[in-house]
């Protein structure tokens, strides 16, 4: 979603966070705004409740997503998640302290925590669409409001402190002025009812306080980090020698590598030396370097002159010379990248049309489409009982596919692998489009030809070789690739480009429609899309068999492919009727594209 209509991939580590934007909802057949607000925005998932479970189920690490966070975020969640971990791995008693939670609620939480879908399916429990960002954690409400000195009055239900931060509505502030009883203080408890000070903005009685930033648990964490911040031991020797020009060697305690700065030529002191003391406090000062001095040899003579500013640039030049040894010391293993020549085959063949019917409609006579050699039909149209003449219909008509989800969920694994059993017995089924890589391995004993879908996100030739070593017959190129990219995908596989139809944005476990009320089979009484805030509408079709939803782009795709080399061009079709379905063919077909401000390029013309 982000890669096609903000042109920052998140596959490629760059999502510039389209899930974070308010929309509407808004059934079109009774142009009705149902629900808006941040409808995509989940909130964080929290399992630290579930850290034995999750060890047990054979988990070898953990990832903690710090994604645009501060460093204090970093250091709470590390620090409490490591907590845990080490109690869970020494089987002690596991019980989460309460302060842990608000701990981790304080440093950041978009409406609480969610557990994902580590538990199932939550629905609405995940997601807050009130704000998309940090909420802080609740300090009660306005109980009393002057407006002319920017007072407000509330009982606490948290304990606050002078430079902590709090947000009221939409007006965030650092707290200057605390009093309790017209008294200034510094901090207040919980049940404490207390005046905030010089708050601006348009704030009324009940409403609700948060504390966003907790500048004692700021403090605290850093402490932890400054501890945490572990430093290469070494062993200084200096020998300031009358007459010799002075040495300072540094020695690496782990590895033994060493350094060896040499400086001037030492003088006598014409009055009073260098003190040995001072020369060592000097040479121990490694600041924000990666050292620390474990000890130091000195030999020094009596009465010899140096000045402290030598003995700071010896220090400097000896920790960063040794600094640099080290890293050059650490050899990564060079890898044997071979480029690999694929000797093309021949196979510049008539370009060949594939058709993808996302919904088949009992309304349509498909015996008159025309110019289509293969057509992929979803395996959720062939579980419908009433599709059955609609789909002999269209077997009869060309080569047919079973187009397979991107998700199979265990619950519903069994259901659609003996389905697709059945309708393999039943029809003359020429393959699968798969698309993921586990559906290879459970339908490869059909012996059917398969298309690799372009959720596979074939990027480059290597995915390519893979694929081709799985017996895959034809690969659709991603969506996310330009031109240029496309180009540059040399293989022996037959190369299929999708050349029109909306680019599916998000196929979702959560959905919209069955949430902003009771599901009661909400998307099937409606026909919805969501609106952004340039006005942009992107149609949401639901699967009632996985009960999921998928979210498609607001533009449509339609694209040239000529230069591309490529064998086969797909349609993708959702409402589209057949003379319009036959219209678009035969405009592709040509290499011509539609026109107008409903259509788009896609990522053709892009760098993503």
């Amino acid at each position: 979603m982000s890669s096609i209509i903000g042109q920052r991939s998140g596959n490629r580590g760059k999502c510039a966070g389209t899930c974070r934007l308010p929309y509407e909802l808004i059934n079109k057949e009774e142009n009705k705004i149902v629900d808006k607000g941040y409808l995509l925005s989940s909130k964080d998932v929290c399992t630290l409740n579930f850290i034995p479970e999750l060890i047990k189920s054979g988990v070898k690490s953990f990832k903690i997503e710090g994604r645009m966070k501060t460093p204090e975020y970093v250091g709470v969640v590390t620090s409490i998640y490591r907590k845990y971990i080490d109690i869970a791995l020494n089987e002690n008693k596991y019980i989460v302290d309460e302060e842990d939670n608000k701990k981790l609620m304080q440093v950041f939480n978009r409406g609480g925590f969610s557990t994902g879908y580590i538990k199932g399916k939550l629905g609405k429990k995940m997601m807050y669409t009130i704000i998309p960002n940090h909420m802080g954690v609740g300090l009660g409400k306005v109980i009393s409001y002057n407006p002319n000195k920017g007072y407000i009055k509330l009982k606490l239900e948290e304990d606050i402190d002078l430079g902590d931060s709090i947000r009221i509505s939409e007006n965030s502030c650092k707290i200057s002025e605390l009093m309790k009883n017209n008294s200034n203080i510094k901090s207040a408890k919980v049940n404490d009812i207390v005046t905030i000070g010089r708050i601006k903005g348009k704030i009324k009685l009940g409403d609700y306080v948060y504390k966003t930033v907790s500048l004692k648990l700021e403090n605290q964490i850093n402490q932890i980090n400054s501890k945490e911040n572990i430093k290469r031991k070494v062993i200084a020797k200096i020998d300031a020698i009358i007459g010799k020009p002075v040495k300072l060697e540094v020695i690496d305690l782990a590895t033994k590598q060493t350094s060896c700065i040499i400086g001037n030529i030492v003088e006598k002191a014409e009055n009073v030396g260098t003190l040995i003391n001072r020369i060592k406090e000097q040479i121990g000062k490694t600041g924000g370097t990666i050292f620390e001095i474990e000890s130091i040899q000195a030999n020094i003579e009596e009465n010899v002159y140096i000045t402290i500013k030598e003995i700071n640039e010896l220090r400097r030049k000896a920790l960063e010379d040794l600094e640099e040894k080290l890293r050059n010391s650490i050899n990564r293993p060079k890898k044997d990248i071979r480029i690999q020549k694929i000797d093309i085959k021949g196979k510049k063949d008539k370009i060949k049309v594939a058709l993808l019917i996302n919904f088949i409609k009992q309304e349509y006579n498909y015996k008159k489409l025309v110019n289509v050699d293969k057509i992929y039909i979803p395996i959720s149209e062939f579980i419908v009982s009433k599709n059955k003449e609609k789909i002999e219909e269209i077997i009869n008509l060309t080569n047919t596919y079973i187009y397979m989800p991107n998700i199979i969920r265990n619950e519903h694994k069994n259901i659609i692998y003996k389905e697709i059993e059945k309708i393999v017995n039943k029809y003359k089924i020429k393959g699968f489009v798969i698309s993921n890589l586990s559906q290879i391995v459970e339908l490869k004993k059909y012996k059917l030809e398969m298309v690799a879908n372009y959720t596979l996100n074939v990027f480059n030739n290597e995915t390519a070789n893979e694929l081709e070593k799985l017996k895959v017959h034809t690969i659709t190129m991603s969506p996310e690739l330009n031109e240029d990219e496309i180009q540059n995908i040399k293989t022996n596989l037959f190369k299929e480009l999708i050349v029109y139809g909306r680019t599916p944005l998000m196929t979702s476990e959560y959905c919209a429609i069955g949430n902003y009320g009771k599901c009661n089979a909400m998307c099937t009484k409606g026909r919805y899309v969501l609106k952004d805030r340039m006005n942009f509408e992107f149609p949401i079709y639901t699967n009632r068999i996985n009960c999921n939803s998928t979210i498609y782009n607001s533009k449509i795709t339609s694209i040239l492919w000529d230069n591309l080399e490529i064998n086969s061009i797909r349609i993708d079709i959702l409402e589209e009727n057949i003379d319009e379905i036959n219209k678009i063919i035969e405009t592709h077909k040509l290499n011509k594209r539609l026109e107008g401000s409903n259509y788009t390029n896609g990522n053709l013309k892009k760098i993503v």
